[in-house]
C-alpha cells in the first residue's frame, strides 16, 4: 500500500516541493509545528529508517543538513532541530524545525494539528531553494 508520502512524491496529492533527486525529496509540512518545518523523505518506501541502506540514510542526512543552512538563513534561526520520524506516516523520514524563539521554550515539535495554507508554504520552498 502506498503511504501518503509517495502518493505526494508520484504527484498524485499536491505538496509543496523543496528539492527533488533520485533518492529523496524535500517538502514543506502541510502541518506543520513551527514555521518552515520541512521533510526529507526517501523515494523508497520503508517503515524503519535504519531498514534503509546506508548510502541512502547518509544522502538523506547530506540533504537535510543543505536544507537546514538554507532554512537557517530563510527563517533568521537560532538553530534547526532534527527529528529522525516514521511513526504519523509509515515511511521514513527526516523533519527540520527552525527555531526562532529558544527564550519561549522549545517548540512542541512531535504533533501538530494546524494545517497551513498552499501559497503560504510554497513561498516558504521557493524561500528555501533560493538557498540552497
Amino acid at each position: 500500500m502506498s503511504t501518503i508520502f509517495s502518493k505526494i512524491i508520484n504527484r498524485e496529492i499536491p505538496g509543496q516541493f523543496v528539492y527533488e533527486d533520485d533518492v529523496c525529496v524535500v517538502l514543506m509540512d502541510k502541518f506543520p509545528s513551527v514555521p518552515g518545518q520541512s521533510l526529507i523523505i526517501p523515494k523508497q518506501e520503508v517503515n524503519y529508517a535504519f531498514d534503509l541502506d546506508d548510502e541512502t540514510l547518509s544522502h538523506l542526512w547530506h540533504i537535510a543538513k543543505q536544507v537546514a543552512l538554507a532554512s537557517d538563513k530563510v527563517f533568521n534561526t537560532v538553530r534547526t532541530c532534527v527529528v529522525l520520524e516514521g511513526f504519523e506516516v509509515p515511511h521514513a523520514h527526516i523533519k527540520l524545525y527552525p527555531v526562532t524563539n529558544p527564550e519561549g521554550g522549545l517548540p512542541k515539535i512531535l504533533a501538530s494539528t494546524e494545517e497551513v495554507d498552499n501559497d503560504t508554504l510554497e513561498q516558504q520552498a521557493q524561500e528555501i531553494r533560493a538557498q540552497l
